[in-house]
């Protein structure tokens, strides 16, 4: 029987469907999201979105990119249907409370490590796939679907996002073959170039200064920076459009991870993201705070002051193996 089965079992005998995701949506769960969205549309299904933030900038060119809902919907569906977010929890608080309390059929599509814990009623997770969005071209080519050019870009955002254009250690033959199969539906270049190429005017200008205040030790193999409310009101930017500085700082050749700092409510609750190069398992440096995520990139929530934080991430990097 195909992993797919069970999840086609259901969806054949559900009519109204929500799909939801993690909190603060990355691009895999955008594009995995609108993806689903898509082709559960065209198979003439009722279907609405529930996002708990803003969706990323550069995925404002995605079809579907503007029927997401920040409001919980007050329907109940005979289904619902969660990408990327293993843990129901990280749907955010009320999603889940509404979620927990359906007696509607609950199914899965994601990649992260996690240990089954009976809430769904079927799921196909694979913690080797590069993105959730691989696991939603499979599901399409299982029943022969035929992805339109919308959907190609939806899987193709997905995979870009946790691979980092296909330039990550995550990035694998199937994601190589999904994007190849893809590429002249989408066209790439134009792709690449909106996925890319579009950083708004004040991003450099910030920029400068989170490099100017980054801090590095163990020789520049361990680097810590924070971005604070104040610097992104200063510069007129969003959240999502500062998150490529992790990655542009990954790119300085001596790093071999990375603590950055986000400020959530001013001076107490704070995002840590870890990102790492090769065999740095992010995941157990996450879990001691109650966070979790993939080996090379994972994060948590921290309440305090940022310097406590400092603290308490810097301890933990003196003990890895470098």
């Amino acid at each position: 029987m195909s992993c797919f089965a069970k999840i086609n079992e259901i969806l054949a005998s559900s009519k109204k469907i929500i799909i939801a995701g993690h909190v603060n949506p990355d691009p895999d769960c955008m594009g995995s999201s609108l993806a689903v969205y898509s082709i559960l549309k065209s198979m003439g299904k009722e279907v609405s979105i529930f996002r708990s933030d803003k969706y990323p900038y550069n995925g404002a060119f995605l079809e579907y990119a503007g029927v997401a809902t920040e409001t919980v919907p007050d329907f109940e569906p005979d289904l619902y249907f969660i990408l990327d977010s293993a843990t129901p929890e990280r749907t955010t608080e009320p999603f889940f409370t509404k979620m927990a309390a359906s007696k509607s059929r609950k199914i899965l599509f994601d990649h992260h490590r996690h240990k089954d814990n009976g809430f769904y009623d079927a799921e196909v997770t694979d913690e080797g796939a590069s993105a959730t969005a691989a696991i939603v071209y499979r599901w399409a080519k299982s029943f022969g679907h035929e992805l339109s050019k919308g959907e190609a870009e939806d899987i193709c955002f997905g995979i870009f996002g946790d691979t980092g254009g296909l330039r990550y250690a995550s990035t694998d033959k199937e994601a190589l073959s999904i994007v190849a199969d893809l590429a002249e539906k989408i066209n790439y270049g134009d792709f690449c170039s909106k996925f890319f190429e579009n950083l708004p005017k004040n991003w450099f200008a910030m920029f400068a200064e989170v490099l100017n205040s980054m801090e590095k030790y163990k020789d520049g193999k361990v680097v810590f920076f924070a971005t604070t409310l104040e610097q992104l009101k200063r510069f007129n930017l969003a959240i999502d459009e500062i998150d490529p500085y992790v990655e542009e700082i990954r790119r300085i050749g001596t790093v071999r991870i990375i603590f950055r700092i986000r400020e959530v409510e001013e001076g107490k609750v704070w995002k840590f993201s870890v990102r790492s190069r090769g065999d740095i398992d992010c995941i157990p440096i996450a879990q001691k705070f109650g966070g979790g995520g993939h080996k090379n990139a994972a994060g948590f929530t921290f309440y305090g002051t940022l310097d406590e934080g400092r603290k308490a991430v810097l301890e933990i990097a003196e003990t890895l193996d470098l």
